[in-house]
Protein backbone atom coordinates (compact mmCIF):
# COMPACT_ATOMS: atom_id res chain seq x y z
CA UNK A 1 0.00 0.00 0.00
CA UNK A 2 2.69 2.49 0.76
CA UNK A 3 4.61 1.58 -2.81
CA UNK A 4 1.49 2.26 -4.26
CA UNK A 5 0.59 5.55 -2.76
CA UNK A 6 4.29 6.59 -3.19
CA UNK A 7 3.88 5.87 -7.12
CA UNK A 8 0.38 7.41 -7.27
CA UNK A 9 2.26 10.87 -5.70
CA UNK A 10 5.00 10.86 -8.25
CA UNK A 11 2.47 10.42 -11.14
CA UNK A 12 0.31 13.42 -9.66
CA UNK A 13 4.00 15.34 -9.43
CA UNK A 14 4.74 14.68 -12.84
CA UNK A 15 1.74 14.96 -14.58
CA UNK A 16 1.55 18.44 -13.15
CA UNK A 17 4.87 18.94 -14.84
CA UNK A 18 3.97 18.35 -18.28
CA UNK A 19 3.08 20.51 -20.85
CA UNK A 20 -0.81 22.09 -20.96
CA UNK A 21 -2.87 20.53 -22.90
CA UNK A 22 -3.55 23.88 -25.24
CA UNK A 23 -0.26 22.83 -26.24
CA UNK A 24 0.38 19.76 -29.17
CA UNK A 25 3.47 17.58 -29.84
CA UNK A 26 6.57 18.74 -32.02
CA UNK A 27 5.81 20.14 -35.28
CA UNK A 28 5.81 17.17 -38.06
CA UNK A 29 8.59 16.92 -40.09
CA UNK A 30 6.83 17.54 -43.21
CA UNK A 31 5.12 21.05 -43.58
CA UNK A 32 1.93 21.21 -43.10
CA UNK A 33 -0.36 23.02 -46.10
CA UNK A 34 -1.87 25.02 -43.57
CA UNK A 35 0.84 26.45 -42.41
CA UNK A 36 0.99 29.86 -40.95
CA UNK A 37 2.14 32.30 -39.17
CA UNK A 38 1.47 35.55 -37.43
CA UNK A 39 4.42 36.52 -35.11
CA UNK A 40 4.35 40.03 -33.13
CA UNK A 41 7.95 41.12 -31.97
CA UNK A 42 10.00 43.72 -30.69
CA UNK A 43 9.93 45.91 -27.76
CA UNK A 44 6.45 46.95 -28.20
CA UNK A 45 5.36 44.04 -30.28
CA UNK A 46 5.04 46.59 -33.37
CA UNK A 47 7.04 44.39 -35.93
CA UNK A 48 4.95 41.65 -37.30
CA UNK A 49 5.23 38.76 -40.39
CA UNK A 50 2.06 37.52 -40.71
CA UNK A 51 1.47 35.15 -43.21
CA UNK A 52 -2.29 34.46 -42.90
CA UNK A 53 -2.66 38.06 -44.43
CA UNK A 54 0.41 37.94 -46.97
CA UNK A 55 2.15 41.15 -45.00
CA UNK A 56 4.88 42.96 -42.52
CA UNK A 57 4.73 45.61 -40.41
CA UNK A 58 7.87 47.55 -39.40
CA UNK A 59 8.24 49.27 -36.32
CA UNK A 60 9.03 53.03 -36.99
CA UNK A 61 9.42 53.92 -33.29
CA UNK A 62 8.94 57.58 -33.16
CA UNK A 63 6.74 57.40 -36.65
CA UNK A 64 4.28 54.60 -35.20
CA UNK A 65 4.44 51.44 -37.90
CA UNK A 66 4.40 50.96 -41.62
CA UNK A 67 3.15 47.85 -43.07
CA UNK A 68 3.53 46.25 -46.91
CA UNK A 69 2.21 43.29 -48.66
CA UNK A 70 4.56 40.48 -48.30
CA UNK A 71 3.45 37.27 -49.69
CA UNK A 72 6.34 34.43 -48.82
CA UNK A 73 7.48 31.80 -51.40
CA UNK A 74 6.86 28.22 -50.64
CA UNK A 75 10.79 27.75 -50.02
CA UNK A 76 10.57 30.89 -47.69
CA UNK A 77 7.99 29.60 -45.60
CA UNK A 78 9.79 25.89 -45.44
CA UNK A 79 12.78 28.18 -44.22
CA UNK A 80 10.80 29.43 -41.33
CA UNK A 81 8.76 26.00 -40.81
CA UNK A 82 12.04 24.28 -39.94
CA UNK A 83 13.60 26.81 -38.31
CA UNK A 84 10.27 26.87 -36.17
CA UNK A 85 10.79 23.17 -35.65
CA UNK A 86 14.22 23.69 -34.50
CA UNK A 87 13.59 25.97 -31.23
CA UNK A 88 11.68 24.10 -28.79
CA UNK A 89 9.12 26.63 -28.19
CA UNK A 90 7.56 24.75 -25.48
CA UNK A 91 10.34 25.64 -23.10
CA UNK A 92 10.80 29.31 -23.91
CA UNK A 93 9.83 30.96 -20.80
CA UNK A 94 6.55 32.75 -20.93
CA UNK A 95 7.66 35.10 -18.11
CA UNK A 96 11.02 35.49 -16.45
CA UNK A 97 9.66 37.40 -13.61
CA UNK A 98 12.50 39.97 -12.95
CA UNK A 99 14.29 42.12 -15.39
CA UNK A 100 17.56 41.75 -16.17
CA UNK A 101 18.16 44.07 -19.09
CA UNK A 102 15.99 47.34 -20.62
CA UNK A 103 14.50 47.32 -23.01
CA UNK A 104 13.98 43.90 -23.85
CA UNK A 105 12.53 41.49 -26.77
CA UNK A 106 8.80 40.37 -26.48
CA UNK A 107 6.97 38.20 -28.72
CA UNK A 108 3.78 36.81 -29.15
CA UNK A 109 3.84 33.88 -31.78
CA UNK A 110 0.02 32.49 -33.23
CA UNK A 111 0.66 29.58 -35.76
CA UNK A 112 -1.64 27.17 -37.18
CA UNK A 113 0.07 24.00 -38.62
CA UNK A 114 -1.67 20.65 -39.10
CA UNK A 115 -5.12 21.82 -37.67
CA UNK A 116 -4.14 22.70 -34.84
CA UNK A 117 -3.98 26.27 -33.71
CA UNK A 118 -1.30 26.95 -31.49
CA UNK A 119 0.02 30.24 -29.65
CA UNK A 120 2.98 31.23 -27.86
CA UNK A 121 4.22 34.43 -25.72
CA UNK A 122 7.40 35.08 -24.17
CA UNK A 123 10.12 38.18 -23.98
CA UNK A 124 14.37 38.05 -23.66
CA UNK A 125 14.27 40.29 -20.67
CA UNK A 126 16.68 37.98 -19.38
CA UNK A 127 19.18 35.68 -21.14
CA UNK A 128 18.54 31.87 -21.15
CA UNK A 129 20.24 29.06 -23.53
CA UNK A 130 16.65 28.78 -25.27
CA UNK A 131 16.38 32.24 -25.65
CA UNK A 132 19.32 32.88 -26.99
CA UNK A 133 18.32 30.06 -29.41
CA UNK A 134 15.48 31.80 -30.46
CA UNK A 135 17.36 35.07 -31.17
CA UNK A 136 19.51 33.50 -33.59
CA UNK A 137 16.56 32.03 -35.47
CA UNK A 138 14.96 35.33 -35.49
CA UNK A 139 18.50 36.71 -36.94
CA UNK A 140 18.18 34.12 -39.80
CA UNK A 141 14.61 34.74 -40.39
CA UNK A 142 15.90 38.45 -40.61
CA UNK A 143 18.55 37.96 -42.58
CA UNK A 144 17.52 35.26 -45.04
CA UNK A 145 13.92 36.69 -45.74
CA UNK A 146 12.81 39.96 -44.40
CA UNK A 147 15.78 41.86 -45.19
CA UNK A 148 16.15 40.22 -48.70
CA UNK A 149 12.80 41.25 -49.44
CA UNK A 150 12.15 44.12 -51.54
CA UNK A 151 8.96 45.38 -50.42
CA UNK A 152 11.12 45.27 -46.63
CA UNK A 153 13.86 47.36 -48.32
CA UNK A 154 10.64 50.18 -49.52
CA UNK A 155 9.58 50.68 -46.36
CA UNK A 156 10.37 53.95 -43.92
CA UNK A 157 13.68 53.86 -41.83
CA UNK A 158 12.93 53.70 -38.36
CA UNK A 159 13.34 57.09 -36.21
CA UNK A 160 13.88 57.41 -32.53
CA UNK A 161 14.98 54.38 -30.11
CA UNK A 162 13.38 52.84 -27.01
CA UNK A 163 15.12 53.38 -23.44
Amino acid sequence: MKYFLLSLGALAILSACSPSADYTSPLPKKMPDDFNISLKYGVTMANELNTYENTYTKDLISDGTASTEMPLTEDERLFIYEKLRSVDLLALPTQMGSTCVVPFERYDLMMTADGEELTFEWDTSCDTEKLNKWEEVMKDIHKEIIYKRSEYQELPEASGGYL
